[in-house]
Formats: structure tokens, C-alpha cells, sequence
């Protein structure tokens, strides 16, 4: 009880000035309290109804206002001091008179400081203990209150007696912070590689300088526009930020490389352009194809923005970041980098030979180049059957809604039989934590038992929270720490447990209101048949493979005390079944009739009965109510006092009674177990009319995600072909780039069949981001095409020259964006759960996208050159020689 007061007295209150901090919850210790504990054979030996005890009590602890004593030159406060300041006091309050001599409260009562009644209880390895909850308030950032909570406790623990120790369990920043340190490695990670593979490809430090710029400036001004935003550094935004990197660089490598060749074809004419117009030329010459690209990004992200809920909340911060960084990656390489080779390039004598990796590449690409136009066909055969492969392989795959979080907080929920009282769910937690304390694989084991006054999490008695705290090595074997967990739990019958960490069971409270990845609900009007239904549906459910954590809710029929009031019999007495009601109350549950102030704490002040006679039925029916006419009658001649049953709960949803059997998933990916739910569970159940049932979980989020994905990236890939028209100013060649999009399936695809066979919505967005960056390689090739054809150059020599010319640009814009990635799709973490089924698909995709761009293009202008020649529509300037010749053409 001290442990609990002092709680209360000085760690609560001191916590509820930090700012930031919402609600402090504690599980556990004894509540003081002020108790007239009430006997009922007294009652009758004085002659006494609880009723009057209760208004004594009542009365006993005012304070009353006697307004001022007000004097010509002094105004004085008159103050009536009745409030007690000892035990004492309250027990010899009078109640009334028999006889001439006063009844008190300690003469009819236990008058006493006792505990109150426990709902909810707590413990940490085995120990009772108090267990403090502490709640952030919703718009502010979980390391800073987390920093000033650690702060004040400090403050606190220095005051606290020397046997009371103060553990932590459970501190949510630990698991942002490990998810930053992460993705912010990851970060780094790729800067790196990006970095490496454009020195390989340029070999130059000034053109090194001229793209690298690109990065920081980029990175800084998308962290600029995000603090407008109000986005704060988090997992999803640096994931943004990761998942660009690669991308960041592309619009200034495009810009570069063009001026860096066409300022070394100037050098090399007989009559050479002075380099400034070189450098203004070749950068409008790309302008078109770099802005058009990077609007067609942003469409194609635009699909992202329409998630709803729990995936709207973690990917668009993500969206945002990504293109954010594109956008100023655009806005550098129209500026910067054009005005940064004038600077470092313009005044240069550049070297005539191509960079070994350059000319490596070009080596290994001419006969391949060269293949691809000899024989078109055989290219387009492999294509089409890559693409109708990876399309058989897609069903086979599973799906989940999110990849499971890398916490070390597990929160196991475990539910014991309607009915079992909080000692039995305190026995059970005892065991589990002597059963796993000495595990070196769980650092802390804790209990939460029932419910403490103000938890949101409205559960029973028979409801417990096992906390489970991992170990470094318990996280490095997670799923054997879990099973662990598991297989404890199966040696406690009549248990059902629901197994997870703390972020999962919240994610799935907000998606299906259960605290399980599966919710299969069931709608009707009679709460037996939804019983009978559950039962049937839970044991069909017992078969299907990949299943764990399976539970019926339990609504069933328990024991109860039941109290039936005559309304006649109380009609004769003059009473109401409000009257009889508020007695019985105040008799069984106890009643708060004031609060007792101790220093700057309050204590509730409660009329109760004894606990050995309001756990006697006999008792219960003697004890004597007043009636208006002064008579005093026992309970039993006004209400019927039984044993019988009834329900322990009733849940609606959507105004309709149901009922959930609920489950989580193990060795098997989400999507196919549902399925086959779905499928026995239509095969062997036959509803009634009138009930239905639903598919809840994230599932139900996996479904809704993929449909919105659909749907809008179908409007997204009109939009994206329009864009590309206007671009191209060609049907034919907008096809043409078109046809790369579901070629960066291929890979896409392939990745994730080599690397877990699991489809979630991470992995969609990474094929969103996939399409983006495909789509810009086509337009590069496509456009340059268009320019050879505008200088009247002939097809066959248009697709070499100009493959050839972007061959360096498209490789190096690729590789940055693929193996920018490296870091995400290696290793596992904190933080990388999300990101790295994104990083997956984007790594695969764009290795066969980049190859099949690099040869399909080219094998479809050879096979379709003539339906693919532009008109001419007006006169254009190129430098050749010095001389401006050419025209545009669509």
C-alpha cells in the first residue's frame, strides 16, 4: 500500500507536469482508502438501515462556508471545519440516538484505512510491483518526452525510500531510436556506393564535383520543405530520403553527361561554338525529357496519397520525402549544374577517350546493341516470355498487409476463462514469468492483471498483459524467442494467448479492434446462435496450416449472483426499485460517499459491508432497508436473491451483436491463410438468416491497399501516357516507353520469388517507385532517338548512335538508383522492415528493366522503324561544325 501511495503522491503528479505527458496509469499496490466497513448484525442490534450509515458517513467529512465576519475597518472569512484528519474522528461520528445515547459509526462498523478493490494488479519477474503506464499526447515527439520523463524521474528517485528500486520495462524511443540509426546507416551507406560508382563511370573530379552536388543540396532543401510541411525526422521520412539518393543524382547526370560529350565534340570540330552556348544548348536539350520525367515521378507516386489509414500514415511521410528530394533534384540540375559546368568544364581541354568503365560498358553493349537490331524478333520473343513468366509466378506468391516490425517490446494478451477471478490470472503470470525470468534471451518479464482506473483497454479480470522485454541476443533470435513464449503458454490450459509486439498489437487494435492479425467476425441478432457459430467456425479454423494464437471471444453464459426486486412487494412498502437498487449497491460494491484530504493527497471514503458478509447470501437477504414510513424491513420480503446466468458480455459493431474468432499467422504468408478460411469456412458453415460475417485484420488493410493501388495507378498510367505524348510528340514512341513499364515487373517480380515469395504493400510501393525510374530511362533513349531523327540521320544508325550516346547515362542513373538500395535490402533491423521489401523490388526491377530498355527499344524501332518515323513539323539548330542544321520532329 505504501508503494502505491507513493506512487500516486509523488511520482504521478510529477509526471503530469512533464510536458507532453497525457495520462500516467498504474497497475499494482494496494489504493488506500478510508473504509466503513458495515455489519450487518449490528444494523439490526441498533436498529440501524445502511442508508443512514451511508448519510452519516456522508456528513461527517463537510466543510461548510459560514460567509464573512465583516467589521467597519476588517472583513474576516467564517469557515465551518468539519472534514476529519484522523480514523478516529470518522468513527465516532454519530449516526443517530437510541435511547438518549448516540449511535456511531464504530458501533455498527469496522471503521478503518484499508485497501480498496483490486480490478487490476501488477508484477515484474515473479515480485508484486507497482506498474506505471505513462501516454504521450498525440502531436508530440516520443524521444523528447521520453528525455524529460527520464528527467523527472531522476528528480523522484532520489527522494524514494532505499527498498524501493525502480526498473524500466518498456521505453518506445529505443525502438525509434535503433529504426533512425538504421535507416540513417542506410543513408549513408548508399551516399557511398552512389558516390563510388559515378567516380568509376566518370574518372573525372570535376564532373564528380558537378553530379555529386546534387546529393547534399538536394537532401538539404527536401529537409527544408519538410520542416514546412511540419514532417519531422522519422523512420518513413529518412526512408524517403534513402530510397531517393539513388535517384537524386540522375537529373544532374543526364545534364552533365550531355554537356560533358557535346562540349568534347565542340573541341574536337573543325570551326568550334564558344563553350558557353555548347553548355547552354546541350542542357535545353534535355531539359524537355528531365522536367517531363520527374512530373511523371510525381504521378506516379501520386497513387501513395490515396492510402488510407494505418499504410496512409506510414507511407506518405515516406511520399512526400521521396519526392520532395526529386523535385529538388530537378530544380539543382536545371540551375547548378549547367552554371557548374561552365565553371569546371567549359574552359577545359577534356580528354578525347571514354573512362575504362565507360568504355567497358560500351564494349560489352555493341554486340549485344547490335544483336538486338539484327535480329529483333528473338529480343522480343525473350522479352514477352520473361513477361508472361514473371506474370505466372505473381499468383504463387503470398501477401501480407506489412512486414512484421523488428521490436524488442513484445505485448502478449492472454485471456483466461470468463469467470476467473484476478488471483487466477495473477497465478497464471507468476508462472510464466518464473518459467521465462531466467531465460537470458528475455531481459524483463512484467504483468499487467485486469485493468487500472483510467486504461482505455476495457478487459476483465480474467484479461492479462504479459510485457516481455528482449535481450540483444533474445532480438537476434526473435522467432525462437516467440516460439519460447508460445510453448509456455501452451502448458497453462484454459489460457488463450495473443502473441505480438506492441506496434503490431496497436496496428491491428486500429484496423479490426482485436489484437490479432486475423479477425473473422460474425454478425447476429441471438447471441447463442453466434455462440454455436463461433464454436463451429473456430474448429474449422483449427485446421487450416500457419495458424497460432487461435481463440473464440469468449461470450458465453456465467455463474451469477442475481437480485430480482418485486415491484408489488416494494409497491406496498412505498419503495422504488431506485431505492432498493442504491441500498444493494452501497452494500456489495461499495460506495464513494466523500474523499478524506491527507496533505495534498485525497482518499476515498467508503461505506461498504463487511467482506464476510457481503460474500454470505443469507446476510445479503437480511440486511434491512428503510421505507418512508420509518419501518425498517429485511431485502429478502422486497427482491428474490439467486444464483443463475447470464452473459459476461455483449459487443456490438455497427449497431449489430457479434462475436470474433480471432488468430495470427506463423510459417505461412497472411494472404493464402485467409484464402483458405475464406474457402472452408464457405464450404462447411451454413449462416441463418439474418448473419453474416466479415474478414477483419489486416487483411481486410492488404485488400483495401492493393484495390486503391489499382485503381489509381490505372488512372496514374493514362495520366503518364498523356505526359509522355506531350513529351515525345509521338502516339507510336509514347507506346514505345509504355512498354517498359510492365517490363519492370520482370525483375520486380523475380526479386521477390528469390527473396521470401511474400507480396506486401511495401513491395507495391517499391513497384510504384520502379515504374518511375523506368519510365525516365525509356524517355531518355526515346528522346535522344527523336533528335537523330530530327538531323536526318537514318534509322539503323539513329538506334546505334543514339543508344550508344545514352548508354553511359542510362547505366549510371540505374545503377545509382539500384544499388542505392544495397544497404536497405541488407541486413535486418529496426526500421528496415518496411523499407526493405520496397528496396527489394526496386533492386531487381531496375536490372532487367535497365537491360530491357537498353535492348527492347532499340529491338522495337528496328522491327517497327516505319511506323515509328516522326513528321517534320519545323526547322531546328544543332551544332554540328559550327553550323546550325537539323529539324524538330513529331
Amino acid at each position: 500500500m505504501e508503494v502505491r501511495r507513493l506512487v500516486d503522491r509523488d511520482i504521478t503528479n510529477r509526471l503530469l507536469a512533464v510536458p507532453g505527458v497525457s495520462q500516467v496509469i498504474a497497475y499494482g499496490g494496494d489504493v488506500r482508502q478510508y473504509q466503513v466497513l458495515v455489519n450487518p448484525d449490528k444494523l439490526q442490534a441498533f436498529n440501524v438501515t445502511l442508508d443512514e450509515v451511508t448519510a452519516a458517513t456522508r456528513e461527517a467529512n463537510v466543510n461548510a462556508a459560514g460567509g464573512f465576519l465583516i467589521n467597519p475597518d476588517q472583513e474576516l472569512i467564517i469557515r465551518g471545519l468539519g472534514r476529519i484528519e484522523s480514523i478516529e474522528e470518522l468513527g465516532k461520528s454519530a449516526i443517530t440516538s437510541r435511547n438518549n445515547t448516540p449511535v456511531l459509526l464504530q458501533d455498527v462498523a469496522d471503521v478503518r484505512i484499508g485497501a480498496g478493490l483490486k480490478r487490476g494488479d501488477g508484477s515484474l519477474d515473479g515480485q508484486p510491483a507497482v506498474v506505471v503506464l505513462i501516454n504521450k499526447q498525440p502531436q508530440n515527439d516520443t524521444p523528447t518526452v521520453t528525455k524529460a520523463i527520464e528527467q523527472a524521474m531522476s528528480e523522484v528517485k532520489a527522494g524514494l525510500p532505499a527498498d524501493v528500486t525502480v526498473t524500466e520495462t518498456f521505453r518506445q524511443e529505443n525502438f525509434i531510436t535503433a529504426a533512425i540509426q538504421n535507416v540513417t546507416s542506410s543513408l549513408r551507406d548508399g551516399i557511398i556506393i552512389v558516390c563510388i560508382i559515378l567516380l568509376m563511370f566518370l574518372m573525372n573530379w570535376r564532373t564528380a564535383i558537378i553530379t555529386l552536388s546534387a546529393i547534399p543540396l538536394s537532401v538539404l532543401i527536401g529537409m527544408m520543405i519538410l520542416g514546412w510541411f511540419g514532417q519531422g525526422i522519422n523512420t518513413m521520412t529518412l526512408g524517403g530520403l534513402a530510397v531517393a539518393i539513388g535517384s537524386v543524382v540522375d537529373d544532374s547526370i543526364v545534364d552533365m553527361e550531355n554537356c560533358y560529350r557535346g562540349l568534347r565534340e565542340n573541341q574536337a570540330a573543325k570551326n568550334p561554338v564558344h563553350p558557353f552556348k555548347v553548355v547552354y544548348d546541350t542542357s535545353v536539350a534535355v531539359r524537355v525529357s528531365v522536367i517531363f520525367s520527374t512530373v511523371i515521378i510525381a504521378v506516379v507516386f501520386a497513387p501513395i496519397f490515396t492510402f488510407t489509414g494505418v499504410e496512409g500514415r506510414i507511407f506518405a511521410p515516406m511520399g512526400v520525402a521521396y519526392l520532395v528530394s526529386i523535385f529538388a533534384s530537378t530544380f539543382v540540375a536545371m540551375t547548378l549544374s549547367p552554371a557548374l559546368c561552365a565553371i569546371l568544364l567549359a574552359n577545359r581541354q577534356l580528354p578525347t577517350d571514354d573512362t575504362w568503365v565507360s568504355a567497358l560498358a560500351q564494349r560489352f553493349y555493341r554486340p549485344l546493341l547490335n544483336f538486338a537490331t539484327g535480329f529483333p524478333k528473338v529480343i522480343l520473343v525473350v522479352a514477352t516470355a520473361s513477361l508472361v513468366a514473371s506474370l505466372v509466378i505473381l499468383p504463387t506468391l503470398g501477401r501480407v498487409f506489412l512486414p512484421e516490425f523488428q521490436e524488442s517490446s513484445l505485448v502478449n494478451a492472454m485471456v483466461l476463462y470468463p469467470g476467473s477471478s484476478l488471483d487466477a490470472t495473477n497465478q497464471v503470470g507468476f508462472a510464466l514469468q518464473d518459467a521465462l525470468k531466467d531465460d537470458p534471451r528475455f531481459k524483463t518479464v512484467q504483468l499487467r492483471s485486469g485493468r487500472a482506473p483510467g486504461d482505455a483497454d476495457a478487459g476483465g479480470v480474467n484479461l492479462g498483459h504479459l510485457d516481455v522485454e528482449l535481450s540483444d541476443e533474445g532480438l537476434q533470435e526473435r522467432e525462437a524467442s516467440i516460439e519460447k513464449l508460445r510453448a509456455e503458454f501452451a502448458k497453462i490450459p484454459g489460457v488463450a494467448p495473443s502473441i505480438g509486439g506492441f506496434i503490431s498489437h496497436r496496428m491491428d487494435e486500429v484496423l479490426s479492434g482485436v489484437r490479432s492479425a486475423i479477425a473473422v467476425k460474425i454478425f447476429g441478432p441471438d447471441l447463442p446462435e453466434l455462440r454455436r457459430l463461433g464454436s463451429e467456425i473456430e474448429a474449422v479454423m483449427g485446421d487450416v496450416p500457419g495458424l497460432v494464437d487461435l481463440q473464440l471471444e469468449p461470450q458465453v453464459p456465467i455463474r451469477q449472483v442475481q437480485i430480482k426486486f418485486s415491484r408489488e412487494a416494494a409497491a406496498r412498502y412505498g419503495l422504488t426499485v431506485g431505492n432498493l437498487s442504491h441500498t444493494l449497491e452501497t452494500a456489495l460494491n461499495g460506495r464513494v460517499v466523500s474523499q478524506v484530504l491527507e496533505g495534498q493527497q485525497l482518499f476515498d471514503l467508503v461505506v461498504w459491508l463487511q467482506p464476510e458478509s457481503r460474500n454470505n447470501l443469507d446476510v445479503i437477504r437480511n440486511l434491512l432497508v428503510d421505507t418512508p414510513t420509518g419501518q425498517k424491513i429485511p431485502l429478502t420480503q422486497v427482491a428474490s436473491i439467486e444464483y443463475g446466468t447470464g452473459p459476461n458480455t455483449i459487443n456490438r459493431e455497427n449497431v449489430s451483436r457479434l462475436i470474433v474468432i480471432s488468430a495470427n499467422v506463423s510459417g505461412r504468408d497472411l494472404g493464402s491463410v485467409v484464402n483458405e478460411i475464406q474457402t472452408k469456412i464457405s464450404e462447411s458453415i451454413q449462416l441463418p438468416t439474418g448473419y453474416f460475417i466479415q474478414y477483419g485484420g489486416q487483411f481486410e488493410s492488404e485488400q483495401r491497399a492493393t484495390a486503391n493501388l489499382l485503381l489509381f495507378g490505372g488512372i496514374a498510367f493514362v495520366a503518364i501516357a498523356v505526359l509522355m505524348y506531350f513529351a515525345v510528340k509521338s502516339v507510336a514512341a509514347m507506346l514505345m516507353i509504355m512498354v517498359n513499364l510492365p517490363l519492370a515487373l520482370v525483375g520486380g517480380i523475380f526479386s521477390i520469388a528469390l527473396g521470401g515469395r511474400i507480396i506486401s504493400v511495401a513491395s507495391l510501393v517499391g513497384f510504384i517507385t520502379l515504374f518511375g525510374v523506368a519510365t525516365r530511362n525509356g524517355l531518355l533513349l526515346v528522346d535522344n532517338y527523336n533528335h537523330k531523327l530530327a538531323e536526318g540521320m537514318p534509322l539503323k544508325e539513329v538506334i546505334f548512335q543514339g543508344s550508344m550516346e545514352r548508354l553511359v547515362a542510362i547505366l549510371m542513373t540505374a545503377l545509382t538508383s539500384a544499388l542505392g538500395m544495397v544497404p536497405l535490402v541488407v541486413g535486418t533491423g529496426a526500421g528496415k522492415e518496411i523499407l526493405q521489401p520496397l528496396a527489394v523490388v526496386v533492386l531487381g526491377g531496375l536490372f532487367t528493366s535497365t537491360a530491357l530498355t537498353l535492348l527492347v527499344l532499340p529491338a522495337l524501332y528496328a522491327q517497327f522503324g516505319k511506323f515509328l518515323m516522326p513528321k517534320q513539323i519545323q526547322p531546328s539548330v544543332n551544332v554540328e561544325n559550327g553550323k546550325a542544321v537539323g529539324a524538330i520532329w513529331e
